[in-house]
């Protein structure tokens, strides 16, 4: 009894040790290292063999060679298969997710495959818009923007259209102060906050607007030792200091410059510095900003074969050398020399130096110190063949500009002239003060000019009612100099011009010409300020800008010539046309009609005079595209 009391217990436990393994068998939890190298040995209990084969009766000829000695590591990024228990069966090792066997089959392994990352691609570099607009760009859009920065308080000066260091460093400062990427690039993110309402201007920024420049696109190979830093430098005229004087010895050393570093940034290390750019193939504008100054510095520097200027010291009667050549080879450029430019400081020099002096307001004593030299470089100068006259009050670009403070003969003249048609009542005693001025603004609103109290070309012309007789060189954009500056004046009292009075003859100066040629009925209008257009200019009998003209000859389907165009032109400015034909088509015809609806206008198609006028106006609706 108690035998088999015992035989029971015993069969029991065995009974409960099988289940057991059976079932840390077949749920996987458990597999015995014996097993795994055995391949298809049954498993046992002591020496009793299980009644059954746990494992399905297709087992693999052969067993694997190595078992997994540790669970394999995770991949990250890569989520783990689920093993699906319920295909267990006589195909082999469960499947993944996709409840598909695998490939190998056995009677008790079970591989978990891990698998490589895929690559993920590296997001798109974003394409940056056609119509960006950077340093070196030129046009209306430009013009345009810098406007804009006018008026949010970025950028001073000239809305002119080209796109310098200035506007570049505008840009920045307005990316800075609105969150932008400052790379001084007007991109589509730049130009939508720039035009929007919430665009933040200079004053209320709180932030500096120091100028900075986006990095070269190449940078030079190597850089010579104790190089400067550049990043944020602007050097212009009137730039004063150490980083001037050391601008100035690295243009001696490379040969623009002659003389000693002063550390005053004149006329003369303007013209350097200009030379140097234009040979190095950078926007040539005289100033030294960012990208000239990494350029100049950099050991890929381009020597100039001749120096354009001397700095430092004061040249005079009795020198001789490179210096006094530099000095004879520009004099001459500007017409007051006429010797051999032989190095030699003789009379020749001192008279032609005498007469730049006195034409240019200098003290005449005919030594070219600073003050000569710098002037002789600068773009506001009088060239010799522009005091040709025998009252010394007109040139052949025109009267010479008189105003308050001016103590001459040629005021004395204006005293008198004013005086004959009764706007002056004080002495005429030449000297230009308050009385004086008052009678100018008075003669200025009498005849339709700009009152600002200034005697300038077109005041005189006017006043003295003269038309000039000289053949005019003809002045077109890009060009610079007293000619530009006398042009962009007259243009300027006839209400046409409202940029900077700068000499330079960049697209505002272009716009306010053409504007005279349509007001005065000159073809073609093209901008080009020829002797035609000049002599219409500098004449009493000119059109000033608010001068009422219906003189405009109706334009219809049809036409072709230089009135087509600028009527084009200008639909095309305002977003009303695509491109210009010179021929008024059926695209033109459209154009033309789309602007009369939006102008309040009868919308006929037909640009007569009434069209053109508000056309060519400064308050023509542009399309907005609503």
């Amino acid at each position: 009894m108690k035998f088999e009391f015992k035989g029971k217990r015993i069969g029991k436990g065995l009974a409960l040790a099988a289940a057991v393994g059976l079932c840390l068998t077949l749920s996987g939890c458990y597999i015995p290292p014996e097993e795994i190298s055995a391949g298809t040995q049954d498993m046992t209990i002591g020496s009793n063999s299980l009644p059954f084969d746990p494992i399905p009766s297709q087992a693999p000829t052969q067993a694997p060679t190595q078992a997994p000695t540790q669970k394999p590591t995770d991949v990250p990024g890569v989520s783990q298969p689920t093993i699906n228990w319920d295909n267990w069966g006589n195909t082999g090792v469960p499947s993944a997710a996709t409840n598909t066997p695998a490939g190998n089959t056995g009677s008790n392994v079970i591989q978990v495959v891990t698998q490589k990352p895929t690559n993920t691609p590296a997001p798109a570099t974003p394409t940056p818009t056609s119509s960006s607009l950077r340093n070196g760009s030129s046009g209306s859009e430009v013009r345009a923007v810098q406007q804009r920065l006018k008026t949010l308080g970025y950028l001073s000066g000239s809305a002119d259209g080209d796109f310098g260091d200035a506007t570049e460093a505008a840009v920045i400062a307005f990316q800075k102060a609105n969150g932008l990427t400052p790379d001084g690039v007007v991109g589509k993110a730049t130009l939508n906050k720039l035009n929007s309402n919430s665009a933040v201007s200079a004053k209320n920024s709180g932030s500096s607007t120091s100028k900075a420049t986006p990095k070269p696109t190449q940078k030079p190979a190597s850089k010579p030792t104790a190089t400067p830093k550049t990043e944020g430098v602007y050097l212009e005229v009137g730039s004063s200091g150490s980083k001037v004087k050391t601008l100035q010895q690295r243009l001696i050393d490379l040969g623009y410059l002659k003389g000693t570093p002063d550390g005053e940034y004149g006329g003369v290390t303007q013209a350097a510095v200009k030379s140097f750019q234009e040979r190095s193939n950078l926007w040539a504008d005289g100033v030294a900003g960012p990208n000239t100054l990494e350029k100049l510095y950099s050991s890929s520097a381009r020597k100039a074969s001749s120096a354009v200027a001397h700095i430092g010291g004061t040249l005079e009667e009795g020198h001789n050398g490179e210096a006094v050549r530099i000095l004879q080879r520009r004099l001459k450029e500007l017409g007051y020399y006429d010797g051999s430019i032989d190095g030699d400081y003789g009379t020749g020099t001192v008279e032609a130096v005498k007469a730049f002096q006195k034409a240019n307001g200098l003290k005449a004593d005919g030594k070219a110190g600073t003050a000569t030299m710098n002037k002789l470089f600068e773009e506001d100068l009088v060239k010799e063949s522009e005091v040709k006259d025998t009252n010394g009050t007109v040139s052949s670009t025109g009267y010479v500009t008189l105003r308050e403070g001016d103590d001459s003969d040629a005021v004395r003249k204006l005293q008198k002239a004013l005086k004959e048609l009764g706007y002056y009542s004080g002495s005429v005693d030449g000297s230009y003060g308050s009385g004086t001025v008052n009678a100018v603004m008075a003669f200025q609103r009498m005849n339709d000019l700009t009152v600002d109290g200034t005697a300038g070309p077109q005041t005189q012309r006017a006043l003295y009612g003269t038309s000039s007789n000289i053949n005019y060189s003809t002045l077109r954009e890009g060009d610079s100099g007293s000619a530009v500056t006398n042009l962009q004046y007259t243009l300027y009292e006839l209400g046409y011009y409202d940029g900077k009075i700068d000499g330079d003859y960049g697209d505002t100066t272009k716009d306010a010409v053409r504007a005279f040629q349509i007001q005065n009925n000159l073809s073609p209008v093209d901008g080009v300020a020829g002797n035609k257009t000049l002599q219409k200019l500098y004449s009493s009998s000119a059109k000033s800008a608010t001068s009422a003209n219906t003189d405009f000859d109706t334009l219809r389907p049809g036409a072709k010539g230089s009135a087509v165009i600028e009527l084009q032109e200008a639909l095309k400015q305002l977003g009303y046309l695509k491109s210009i034909t010179g021929e008024y088509d059926d695209a033109t015809k459209a154009a033309v009609k789309l602007f009369q609806q939006y102008n309040g206008l009868t919308a006929d198609g037909v640009a007569g005079a009434q069209t053109q006028q508000k056309l060519y106006s400064d308050n023509a609706k542009a399309y907005t595209g609503n």
